[in-house]
């Protein structure tokens, strides 16, 4: 069965069903994905919330990066973020370092610890992750990647 399309000139609304199937599986994934992100945050730090992975991983990600830079990607306000950093900096995860040429300016950098434990906390979920996408072949997984992409840009715009 062909699934009517915006390119066969079948109008967005008379696919109804298509679109309820599709937002439940997005909700799914989401409602997965934040028990994930509970879940690894516990194993790297049981003091962390889900929270802290996108600050953490952007800044392990970066080497190098302000506050702005990360409210403005992460769309997280100011105080939130400032108490997440708080947290990550007496955790010893997070460095300070006071830009020379403007000293209003802090870089936020990740320590050897916090890379270390990314690693370890990490690597069990991937290798598990994968272990279940072996029977999947080249082409379903070039299509899952291909529409990720397209869903991410898709909600990026909204």
């Amino acid at each position: 069965m062909q699934v009517p399309s915006k390119a066969d000139g079948v109008p967005v609304a008379e696919r109804p069903d298509l679109y309820a199937s599709a937002e439940q599986e997005l909700f799914s994934l989401i409602a997965l994905t934040a028990r994930a992100k509970r879940e690894l945050a516990t194993r790297l730090d049981s003091r962390l919330t889900p929270g802290h992975l996108p600050v953490l991983g952007m800044i392990l990600r970066s080497q190098r990066i302000t506050q702005s830079e990360i409210c403005e990607r992460l769309l997280v306000d100011k105080a939130s973020l400032s108490r997440m950093i708080t947290k990550l900096e007496q955790l010893e995860l997070v460095k300070r370092e006071v830009d020379p040429e403007d000293r209003r300016v802090s870089h936020l950098l990740p320590t050897d610890l916090a890379g270390e434990r990314w690693h370890e906390t990490f690597q069990g979920w991937r290798t598990d992750l994968r272990s279940r996408m072996t029977d999947w072949d080249d082409e379903d997984l070039s299509k899952l990647i291909d529409l990720l992409g397209r869903l991410n840009l898709e909600i990026q715009s909204l």
